[in-house]
């Protein structure tokens, strides 16, 4: 499932060193902390938003062409 750390007294989690390293993770870089089903979730934050979403999901489209897509959508709409 994952790794084992304790919350210290100051409620700090020291994150292995293990998954710093694969994560890239060095001092001072920020990270983005995330409360889900009650599950908590730290991910390193992006360098730029944007270069971390693009591309997000394009496996939706492939073989799709754009055009004709498009051309379909609108057909519809009569």
């Amino acid at each position: 499932m994952g790794l084992t750390v304790k919350v210290g007294p100051k409620y700090q989690v020291v994150i292995p060193k293990e998954l710093r390293k694969k994560l890239r993770i060095k001092p001072k870089d920020k990270v983005l902390i995330e409360e889900i089903e009650g599950m908590v979730i730290v991910i390193p934050k992006p360098k730029s938003f944007t270069g971390f979403l693009k591309g997000l999901g394009k496996e939706v489209w492939e073989g799709e062409d754009a055009i004709d897509y498009v051309k379909r959508e609108r057909r519809s709409w009569d």
